[in-house]
């Protein structure tokens, strides 16, 4: 009887390690496609479209030690699509803080427009929120 009780709990073990790991793959692939939609709309320099990946009470904090929030992030954002291109996110960790919530951290590449291109590699860390169903940039710091 004992033996049948540990072989359970040793299954239902199993079946929660299984699931867990399951669910963090899942969110992987879909912050990834969401990485990968933002660089697309970024790319076409239409930073209209990056930030209708952000909550209506996102902030943004940019290497400039400044604070970005509410109709500033548009305007952030729409100034950072006309000054780069070849932009690429790679989320190389993601972590569900709770149902609505993910922390991302991840690495990007881009190349800046002007007479003297550079290829930039910087770091990143976001928190996605659900907001009506969908995944939102709510918190984004990057250097």
């Amino acid at each position: 009887m004992k033996s049948a009780f540990f072989a359970a709990i040793a299954c239902a073990s199993l079946a929660c390690v299984t699931s867990a790991a399951s669910a963090a793959s899942t969110d992987m692939t879909a912050i990834q496609a969401l990485d990968d939609q933002f660089a697309a709309a970024a790319n076409r320099g239409d930073g209209a479209a990056v930030a209708a990946l952000y909550a209506p009470d996102a902030t943004i904090l940019p290497p400039d030690n400044s604070v970005v929030s509410g109709a500033g992030i548009k305007t952030l954002l729409a100034g950072m699509a006309a000054q780069i291109t070849d932009l690429k996110l790679t989320a190389t960790d993601v972590k569900r803080i709770s149902p609505d919530y993910i922390r991302e951290i991840g690495a990007v590449t881009f190349t800046t427009k002007g007479d003297k291109p550079t290829t930039v590699h910087a770091s990143y860390v976001v928190v996605w929120r659900k907001v009506d169903g969908a995944w939102k940039l709510w918190t984004d710091i990057f250097h």
